[in-house]
């Protein structure tokens, strides 16, 4: 057997079977009765509607003239990269969508990831993370289900050494021979399978070695297990086209390779552009890339004899830093499209006693398209997200081209004393994001209306409002009011009445989460329109 200082072997598995079940619902960490509710449970399968059709006489209580992005030229970046996607000079368009329970059970961002790849297609599932695993409840299009007893983190107020990620979460196992099964279900009439499986997960030679089993079909070559340097570089085996260049000026802590994933391009293209004879760039540094690219598809392969690959995992963050305090990620590329994802854990060292995953973000590079990915925790506000040690430089490592948030329904339930330090969260928060990913334009979601003891109109929901107002202006970061969107304060009781609304005055119902999709959906392809 071969030998390396952390593996994953692969295999890959076709088989789709067994189901987890049914989550527990969570406590909030922060406040008792806030975001907690899970979701009503979906069919199997939805019909996805157009999604500007809503008849405004059917929701009278909606103030659709509101219905807006505001400073949307903010978002200009993205809106270029949907043209390159839409006119095939560019392979693929990545949205990160942060947020709390609104977020985790992916009711919203479920559908407005299927109106998305309906539109600009499908890239894969995106970010998944096993909740239930982790004590809580899994996102709606999402089954796991596992051997071993595992331990998770959802707030960073509880006493527990197990770091917080990307998903808003982490989860913890010190049984060597555990496994994990994670299947995509098909909620939206959407391809959920995926040939590429980045997992994030802690590393070190304290940490089990992983399994991945696939089937017998489709089998990997023998290959090195691909670090974050060379994703680009390996997405196809066919070189960039360019179509034209513009000026890029190098900032501090960029490296080749995140420049090369911020314009979908490689590693070659970037030297060769330049001239370079190494990948040594400095800040302050002008840097000649492809205005616009078209990435081939890799074709499928013919089918081979089943083999086991064994892959040796990198060490090295993203931009070519590396810290053993921080938190890694592993790529695996399939020669295959597959609908499951099976972990098992190896101890093949005394000293491996633990695994740590944060997240897996399933792709199909099969195949241009748009990856909606939700990252989502019940209960948090802006202040948790801001003490996630490692949720700021995992975002960074998917290289979204929009960062949407979805937050402060959690702080509209805290006293009014404590607006200061929420005004300060909501601003650390996006010091963090524009210092570590300063190109990528953001829009925040104003939280709902909300009730409190499911009757009582909440006003320190109405001094959340003017924080985030005030914090996006200042950041000239995009918003979008679904406070006034719903109709102002007590807007909640009448979607509540007209079906939308669950009874605890916080949460939508399936219907009500469509329709805020909907809304959402609209504004943004509105002032794509326009810009």
């Amino acid at each position: 057997m071969l030998q390396f200082p952390l593996k994953i072997f692969l295999s890959l598995v076709l088989a789709s079977t067994g189901c987890a079940p049914a989550a527990e619902k969570p406590k909030a960490p922060l406040a008792a009765k806030v975001a907690t509710s899970k979701p009503l449970a979906a069919p199997a399968k939805d019909t996805i509607p157009k999604p500007p059709d809503l008849d405004p006489a059917q929701f009278p209580f909606i103030d659709f003239s509101v219905n807006t992005i505001e400073r949307a030229e903010s978002l200009h970046s993205f809106f270029k990269r949907l043209d390159a996607l839409k006119s095939g000079k560019s392979n693929q368009v990545r949205v990160l969508h942060i947020g709390d329970s609104h977020i985790q059970g992916d009711y919203f961002t479920g559908w407005l990831r299927a109106f998305f790849q309906k539109e600009f297609g499908e890239a894969g599932r995106g970010l998944v993370f096993p909740y239930q695993q982790a004590g809580s409840y899994n996102a709606r299009d999402v089954k796991t289900n596992s051997k071993g007893n595992w331990q998770g983190r959802k707030s960073t107020f509880q006493n527990t050494e197990i770091p917080i990620g990307l998903s808003g979460m982490g989860m913890r196992t010190y049984y060597e021979d555990f496994e994990l099964s994670i299947y995509p279900q098909d909620r939206y009439g959407l391809d959920q399978r995926f040939n590429s499986v980045t997992i994030f997960h802690e590393k070190g030679p304290e940490i089990f070695d992983m399994l991945v089993e696939t089937g017998k079909t489709t089998p990997l070559a023998p290959q090195k297990l691909v670090d974050t340097k060379a994703i680009a570089a390996s997405i196809t085996s066919k070189p960039v086209v360019l179509t034209g260049t513009s000026n890029h000026k190098v900032r501090s802590g960029e490296s080749l390779y995140s420049i090369s994933r911020r314009y979908h391009c490689n590693i070659a293209d970037l030297r060769k552009l330049n001239g370079l004879n190494s990948n040594l760039i400095h800040p302050g540094d002008v840097l000649k890339v492809p205005a616009s690219n078209w990435v081939a598809p890799r074709p499928a392969p013919a089918p081979s004899p089943d083999l086991s690959t064994f892959i040796e995992a990198g060490a090295k963050m993203v931009a070519g830093t590396y810290d053993s305090t921080q938190p890694f990620l592993s790529v695996v590329h399939l020669d295959t499209l597959t609908s499951v994802l099976r972990i098992k854990g190896l101890k093949n060292q005394p000293r491996q006693e633990r695994t740590t995953l944060f997240g897996f973000l399933l792709e199909n590079n099969s195949k241009p398209g748009l990856l909606y990915c939700a990252a989502g925790a019940n209960g948090v506000t802006y202040y948790h997200y801001n003490h996630a040690p490692y949720f700021v430089d995992q975002a960074a490592m998917l290289f979204p081209d929009l960062i949407i948030i979805t937050l402060g329904t959690n702080e509209a339930f805290l006293p009014g004393s404590k607006m200061a330090e929420v005004e300060r969260e909501v601003g650390a928060f996006l010091d963090k994001l524009q210092a570590k990913m300063p190109q990528v334009p953001i829009l925040v979601t104003i939280h709902p209306d909300v009730l409190k003891n499911k009757s009582v109109d909440n006003t320190i929901g109405l001094q959340v409002r003017d924080i985030l107002r005030r914090q996006t202006q200042e950041h000239h970061v995009a918003i979008w009011d679904l406070h006034q969107v719903m109709g102002g304060l007590g807007s909640m009781r009448r979607w509540r009445s007209g079906g939308l609304a669950q009874a605890d005055g916080i949460h939508f119902t399936e219907r009500g989460y469509l329709v805020k999709a909907q809304l959402l959906y609209s504004a943004l392809m509105k002032a794509y329109a326009a810009n």
